[in-house]
């Protein structure tokens, strides 16, 4: 079909219509024409390429197949807490807006604006629901804190899509809000072209984003001029700190932004201007009967060969859909059309409420053009909350709420002093969380404010997602991907993992298709289980669907009796599940941008917060033998050999706290050496010296490797090769420090014989020789290991002295909801305040969120 006004050219089915004129004399002539134009046709017709659609569709079709996307969201008590108070939550896990069937277990930690993390749990999962408790420790600093909540198959996927929450906590004194002084705060300003690129001679949307120096929203005015100073365009904030503008390119034009914010006014360059490309435009309509999706696409004359057949890409949760965009060959955009409009209407099939991700490729799958959009479809369901008659000494308050009549699920409810607790309205809720926030990299101020229908509300949300960057990989990352690489798998329990060994003559073997005898004994739940195990043919063994909480003790029977006598020669090794690699870490493994602080840690404000002091090297000219000498002359050869080389030493045969740790070596060994630097990469350390090579081209985290210090295991190099960092690091990241006599860590420059990193220093490992492990060999023995389980909740209680200033009067991570009278019921006693915040949340089994946000009086 043909649009006048627009560049575009969409074809769902082509039809050649040739008409020969009656009045031609020369028919035979005409129709010989016409049969070598039809052989032509029917020629090129057989040698077109391949239609990537299909492809296309297999390839989403069986990605979103083997990764499927989960969300978490935690609901809390309240927003800001004192130091000994207590954190109460609650929350879900979904899988396309449903509670979710992959996982049964999730991860929740509390960590400081620099990482430092306070505490984190393990809790289990109940159709999909989940709810636990943080006790603050006195004396915690005032200041910003974050809660972050995951699963194990999320840690595959980027850590933007976890949940994030910003609170704030109080050493003392009453919890006041923050104000933060703007008057003679810097600012800056982003801009974002819609779909990406301005491009010459094309008409584009542009959003753009004010923030001050604290990343807070700002209001701004001013407008954008070109290299000649005329005026384009006007500038203005709609809402938070963001605007949009319509702007059309002309060739050889430079466009600046003049902008004013807190009395500062500031030049900024806008970006470049492309010489080709396409421009997508999209519209999203919402009624309170449906949403609606429209959308033009221009293209330029130079170069409209590349751009003229395009595939448009629409995805959502672990949906999508694929359309095919055609150009002729004489329609581009025309120059002097300035208006942006979107006459196309997409299809919407099964599609509903989130963000709707939009990807303009070309036929191989690269991306032109990508735009979001928010299709309501449902908001959460209104609930009416009514105040019962209190009982007769008017100590008791009484409440029921009235539900949706097809509502099947809990509710979570807190009941605060809202004279004593400062809540925003706009904070995140259950809808915002999962439909808005989770599917969007980078932050969002008030996330709720979007589904307020007040008026400029759609709007602005659409700007927002004009400024952002989907969470999830787009079209073409799942099409130019190969298999992903799974390194955690879906938890439904705990599951112990292991290998058994042999020893003979100091060698280890596998116990293949052998069997071991273990008892696990967790005292939090008095659960004392016998065990019998069975190894496959590599000595593996599995024990999954475990359910204690605390932490278990976990003992293998490692002697075996023959004609009377017991020998020790059984040997184990634990594995770590998720909660075991990331606990023995002081910092949040891979923190998302938050914040700008938050981004940046650093090994000073690391180091603040360690308790474990440095090392210092000491230098002895005259000495007698000593028991270290004794130890490197026992494990040590070579050139790992010379006592009086730079070395930071560490003799851990006789090491009484080491003996029986499961702890990981490379997580023992942070911070013990001075100048050895920690920071982590998607759940890996990362350790270097110093940053002295520059290579340009390579990220921040290569460069890092690149600087790393050389690895080695028994004096074997670990860390040869383009990924012998890694290799290295994940085969020493499961060696507990039970097993380890001896570290030695050169500093850079020492052993510039080692290839690759070594003149980035060496860190050189022992394990212990069986001499060295103390384990008896005339009787029957048992090796213990210890295992982190699931967090043992406890009761919300508002009596005296438990919550303190008394600002919870309520909480009830689930409260349930009566089949027949479609109401859920509560009370509680004993409060003077004079205003009550009341916040009830749910989402049930078939994805429907429900949300009550009031403030009442408190009347008698």
């Amino acid at each position: 079909m043909f649009v006048t006004r627009t560049s575009a050219f969409v074809l769902t089915s082509a039809t050649v219509i040739i008409i020969i004129s009656e009045s031609n004399q020369n028919t035979d002539f005409i129709k010989n024409i016409l049969i070598i134009f039809l052989l032509g046709i029917c020629s090129k017709s057989f040698t077109q390429p391949t239609d990537p659609i299909p492809p296309m569709r297999r390839a989403l079709a069986e990605y979103y197949r083997n990764y499927p996307q989960e969300k978490v969201y935690l609901q809390l008590n309240k927003q800001s807490y004192f130091s000994a108070e207590t954190i109460w939550f609650s929350g879900c896990i979904t899988y396309q807006s449903k509670p979710s069937p992959i996982s049964n277990t999730v991860y929740v930690e509390l960590f400081n604006d620099k990482g430092f993390v306070v505490t984190r749990a393990m809790l289990p999962v109940k159709k999909g629901m989940v709810s636990g408790e943080f006790l603050l420790p006195a004396g915690l600093r005032t200041g910003d804190y974050y809660i972050r909540a995951y699963t194990a198959w999320m840690l595959n996927f980027n850590t933007s899509l976890f949940f994030y929450r910003k609170i704030s906590i109080a050493d003392k004194g009453p919890n006041e809000k923050k104000t933060t002084a703007t008057g003679h705060n810097g600012f800056s300003v982003q801009f974002f072209p819609e779909g990406g690129n301005l491009v010459n001679r094309l008409t584009s949307l542009v959003a753009f984003k004010a923030v001050d120096s604290n990343g807070l929203p700002v209001n701004t005015s001013g407008k954008i001029f070109n290299n000649l100073g005329d005026t384009i365009a006007l500038l203005k904030t709609e809402h938070d700190g963001m605007g949009s503008f319509v702007i059309h390119c002309t060739p050889q034009t430079i466009y600046t932004a003049l902008v004013t914010a807190n009395g500062i006014t500031q030049k900024i360059p806008l970006p470049d201007v492309q010489k080709n490309g396409i421009v997508f435009h999209a519209e999203a309509h919402h009624t309170e009967m449906a949403d609606s999706v429209f959308f033009h696409i221009s293209r330029t004359g130079i170069d409209k060969e590349k751009f003229e057949n395009l595939i448009l890409c629409a995805q959502m949760e672990n949906h999508f859909s694929v359309t095919k965009i055609h150009f002729n060959d004489t329609t581009f955009n025309d120059p002097l059309d300035t208006i942006l409009t979107a006459p196309y209407p997409l299809l919407l099939n099964n599609f509903s409420t989130g963000v709707l991700q939009l990807s303009v490729m070309n036929e191989s799958g690269t991306v032109l053009a990508e735009r979001l959009l928010f299709l309501h479809g449902h908001n959460p369901d209104t609930i009416q909350l009514n105040q019962l008659a209190a009982t007769a000494n008017n100590s008791t308050k009484n409440f029921s709420i009235l539900m949706p009549d097809d509502y099947s699920g809990t509710l979570a409810i807190s009941v605060t002093d809202a004279d004593n607790e400062i809540y925003n309205d706009n904070s995140p809720s259950i809808h915002s969380a999962i439909f808005l926030s989770a599917d969007i990299n980078s932050p969002v101020h008030e996330p709720d404010w979007y589904f307020s229908k007040k008026p400029g509300a759609d709007h602005a949300l659409d700007v927002l997602l004009m400024t952002c960057k989907p969470a999830r990989a787009n079209a073409q990352t799942i099409l130019g991907a190969h298999e992903q690489r799974i390194k955690y798998l879906p938890e439904k329990s705990i599951t112990l993992k292991g290998r058994a060994f042999e020893m003979n003559d100091g060698v280890k073997i596998p116990v293949a298709n052998g069997s071991l005898f273990l008892i696990l004994k967790a005292v939090a739940d008095s659960v004392s289980i016998p065990l019998s195990v069975t190894t496959d043919s590599a000595g593996f063994f599995i024990i999954p669907d475990l359910y204690f909480h605390d932490t278990a003790a976990v003992f293998v029977q490692t002697g075996i009796k023959t004609q009377g006598q017991a020998s020790n020669n059984i040997a184990i090794t634990i594995y770590k599940n998720v909660f075991d690699s990331i606990a023995g870490s002081k910092y949040v493994i891979a923190p998302t941008v938050l914040n700008g602080r938050l981004s940046n840690i650093n090994a000073d404000s690391m180091a603040a917060d360690k308790q474990a002091g440095m090392l210092q090297n000491v230098t002895i000219t005259a000495r007698a033998k000593t028991h270290l000498d004794s130890v490197l002359a026992k494990y040590a050869s070579g050139m790992f050999a010379n006592p009086g080389s730079w070395a930071a030493t560490l003799d851990l045969t006789n090491d009484p706290i080491t003996a029986n740790s499961d702890q990981d070596v490379l997580g023992w060994l942070n911070g013990k050496v001075a100048g050895l630097t920690y920071s982590f990469s998607n759940g890996k350390p990362l350790i270097y010296w110093r940053y002295s090579n520059v290579i340009i081209g390579l990220s921040n985290v290569d460069q890092l490797k690149l600087n790393a210090p050389a690895f080695f295991l028994n004096e074997m190099l670990l860390s040869a090769g383009p990924d012998g960092y890694d290799g290295a690091i994940d085969l020493l990241s499961g060696i507990r420090m039970a097993d380890v006599a001896l570290i030695r860590v050169y500093k850079p420059g020492t052993m510039p014989n080692v290839p690759d990193n070594g003149p980035h220093g060496s860190v050189a490992i022992w394990l212990k020789k069986e001499t060295d492990m103390n384990k008896p060999t005339s009787k029957i023995s048992f090796e213990k290991s210890t295992k982190a389980g699931y967090k043992l909740n406890r009761q919300f209680s508002n009596a005296a002295g438990n919550v303190s200033n008394g600002t919870t009067l309520y909480w009830n991570p689930a409260l349930e909801v009566d089949p027949v009278t479609h109401t859920a019921s509560f009370n509680f006693t004993g409060t003077t305040a004079k205003r009550l915040q009341i916040i009830a949340q749910g989402l049930d089994i078939n994805g429907k969120t429900v949300r009550l946000n009031k403030v009442i009086a408190n009347t008698n």
